[in-house]
């Protein structure tokens, strides 16, 4: 083989250049086997330098979760804010790069709305491997945008000075909007704001932040009230009233229902107020509730509708009910033939001519 190649060489190459081409093929020819093994050991001796010196160890990052592809009609929620990456990689790696090098996205090109499950895509700089991911799939929420306006409630809590009532509350708007992905939207069946009473002796304005809330008064997570404050002015005035009234039930049933042996506990509460506005008050109603078709036995707690200006000790109380069919009267069943009289009248004419 080598002969051949001197021989190629000695008949197509110059002289001048020749000569050099023949020193290194005669010093490559001299003993080669011996030098082929040489080199083989300095590169096996390489290597394992280089790998005592920078070895291959696992490694872990915590990588935030994107979304792509995802059209602008929707808002998308994923429920994995991050995705932990188990990798291998020398160990010069994990000094060179953070977090910041990898990338983890949820591609989510052609999907409608709905929730999905899927395996995350994932980018890493060259010369890591993946050993795993946790978790190994994401859960995306796909809803379009929504919004609904909704009255709100104040809730009091503390009490003005015990020289004052409350006079009159007024708030700058009724109704506020909520905004957000159409389920969480619908989630929301309450908003309300606290208004804080720290023995105040003098009318007072205060801004009042707004929470949306769920049938079990949790908050809903997502959703944005608009706006988010409502400012409430508070006008008080001295000379405070007591007064004990009657709570009435507002307890209402589907057609065909009737709620019955309705019980209220306690049956009377103290209302506490300006003078002005507790003469007026005759009876405590509760929110209206309509109980559900078949309950034959009701019992809940039931919030009292407390006008405003007007505070009581326990905004709560228990109601308990039965639920029956309504009971239908017939109309008693006669014999008796209707005629016409018209008919009659002039039969009897005829009769009598």
């Amino acid at each position: 083989m080598i002969d051949r190649v001197k021989n190629f060489f000695e008949r197509n190459v110059p002289k001048k250049i020749l000569t050099p081409i023949k020193l290194v093929a005669g010093l490559f020819a001299h003993n080669f086997l011996p030098k082929s093994i040489s080199l083989i050991a300095a590169f096996m001796c390489w290597f394992f330098v280089m790998e005592a010196q920078d070895p291959t160890i696992e490694g872990s990052y915590e990588v935030p979760v994107t979304t792509s592809n995802a059209s602008y009609e929707y808002l998308v929620t994923c429920q994995e804010k991050t995705v932990t990456l188990n990798t291998l990689a020398p160990r010069s790696y994990f000094v060179k790069y953070d977090a910041n090098a990898f990338r983890i996205y949820a591609n989510l090109e052609g999907l409608g709305e709905g929730s999905y499950e899927l395996s995350p895509q994932i980018v890493m700089p060259q010369g890591f491997e993946l050993v795993n991911s946790d978790p190994p799939a994401v859960h995306v929420m796909i809803d379009s945008l929504s919004e609904r306006q909704m009255p709100f409630d104040l809730v009091t809590k503390g009490n003005v000075s015990s020289e004052t009532a409350i006079k009159s509350l007024t708030k700058s708007m009724d109704i506020v909007t909520v905004m957000g992905a159409k389920s969480l939207v619908n989630r929301v069946t309450r908003i309300y704001g606290t208004l804080t009473f720290a023995g105040n002796t003098e009318s007072f304005e205060s801004q009042i932040p707004m929470k949306a809330v769920d049938a079990n008064d949790n908050l809903v997570v997502g959703v944005r009230v608009v706006p988010s404050v409502v400012t409430v002015s508070v006008e008080l005035e001295s000379g405070v009233a007591k007064k004990i009234v009657p709570v009435v039930a507002e307890l209402t049933a589907a057609e065909g229902w009737e709620v019955t042996k309705v019980t209220v506990e306690p049956a009377q509460v103290e209302i506490t107020g300006a003078e002005s506005l507790i003469a007026s008050i005759v009876t405590l109603k509760t929110e209206p509730i309509t109980v559900q078709t078949g309950q034959r036995a009701f019992r809940n707690k039931i919030r009292l509708d407390v006008p405003d200006g007007i505070s009581v000790k326990d905004r709560e109380v228990n109601v308990s009910a039965e639920v029956v069919r309504k009971t239908f009267v017939r109309e008693p069943f006669t014999n008796e033939v209707v005629t016409d009289d018209a008919s009659t009248n002039d039969t009897s004419t005829d009769n009598t001519n």
